[in-house]
């Protein structure tokens, strides 16, 4: 079967260290000669993230590493997620409802229907949706928890802000929410534990 891209479930069924997905600004900081600091914006934010597996029996991390050598360093994309937090916390058995995005303010606060009635969305939950260009936003809650009224509406606020890019009616990953992300270069390193088991350790960044 012809391997499709991008790569989906590659994370699953393995136990990982390392550092969990970061979210990290575009910015720099420059200082004028009064000593006053000056900040600016380069462009949005992006996740990141390095990934490090526990001890894998030889076949299971060689098997990581030939779908890993698929993505051709940089060239192929791959669905990626924060370990600490691959499905809402309420709702973990896979019984929240994807929602629609429904109203958007100040490109970070929005409004979300189609949920269950008294659903709960988490500070640290994720969603995530494809919107134009092929491209996939990876949001993450950052007010606190709130559920969803009787008819299934409620409103939140996300970091990173939304890229250009969305409509309203876009449909909102909540249930598994997962970003793109393409390898860095160089970062693949399989180090071999003992004569029987090997940590393979790499790491990512999103898509923008």
């Amino acid at each position: 079967m012809m391997i499709s891209f991008p790569r989906i479930g590659m994370l699953d069924g393995i136990g990982f260290s390392g550092d969990p997905l970061v979210l990290v600004q575009q910015q720099e900081l420059s200082r004028m000669a009064s000593g006053i600091a000056i900040g600016k914006d380069l462009g949005p934010a992006i996740w990141q993230a390095s990934f490090v597996t526990e001890p894998l029996p030889n076949a299971r991390a060689l098997e990581l590493e030939a779908d890993l050598g698929t993505l051709d360093g940089v060239i192929n994309p791959f669905e990626a997620y924060d370990l600490r937090r691959p499905a809402p916390r309420y709702h973990a058995d896979g019984s929240a409802l994807d929602g629609v995005l429904a109203s958007v303010a100040s490109n970070k606060v929005i409004g979300l229907t189609g949920l269950a009635a008294g659903q709960l969305i988490a500070k640290g939950d994720y969603l995530s949706f494809d919107f134009a260009g092929g491209r996939r936003a990876l949001h993450r809650v950052s007010s606190d928890t709130v559920a969803a009224n009787g008819a299934g509406a409620a409103t939140i606020e996300v970091r990173p802000h939304l890229r250009q890019g969305w409509t309203l009616g876009l449909a909102i990953n909540l249930r598994a929410p997962r970003g793109l992300f393409i390898l860095k270069p160089g970062s693949v390193a399989p180090k071999q534990y003992n004569g029987t088991q090997c940590v393979v350790s790499f790491a990512a960044v999103q898509i923008p």
